[in-house]
């Protein structure tokens, strides 16, 4: 996810995110879209520019406006990543499924988003699972 084509125009950009997530879902279902936003520790903002919602903010927004466009699994990186995308979500309980690493699991969430859609949720702060976790954890569900 690109933080300033989401600061500059958070709609259009996630517009743009869901129509590939459908083109992708479309040339092979059993084959999820990533979406990531830091690839290298220089995509990290540093500061947020005055006045402007921070980076995990519009990740957050940004989640939350897939599920709402249809997404019904997500897996997420990074505590504070989590903690936002369940707020954003405004998860009322999880049901906690299969382990995927110590530390991380499956769960079923209902979000107070949407009308109480029923979503599947992989949370992962940044010390727990290898480096095949995501993979693994969709095979788990398909």
């Amino acid at each position: 996810m690109d933080v300033a084509a989401l600061r500059r125009d958070l709609p259009a950009t996630v517009a743009g995110l869901a129509a590939f997530a459908r083109e992708q879902w479309r040339l092979d279902p059993a084959r999820p879209p990533l979406f990531y936003a830091v690839d290298d520790l220089a995509d990290l903002e540093r500061t947020t520019p005055p006045g402007e919602a921070p980076a995990s903010v519009l990740i957050e927004e940004a989640l939350a406006a897939l599920v709402d466009d249809g997404a019904r699994r997500l897996l997420v990186a990074g505590g504070e990543t989590s903690g936002a995308v369940v707020t954003a979500l405004e998860v009322r309980g999880l049901a906690i499924g299969a382990p995927l690493a110590p530390g991380v699991t499956w769960a079923r969430a209902e979000t107070g988003t949407g009308g109480g859609r029923k979503i599947d949720l992989a949370l992962k702060s940044g010390n727990f699972g290898g480096t095949a976790i995501f993979t693994e954890a969709w095979s788990a569900l398909v």
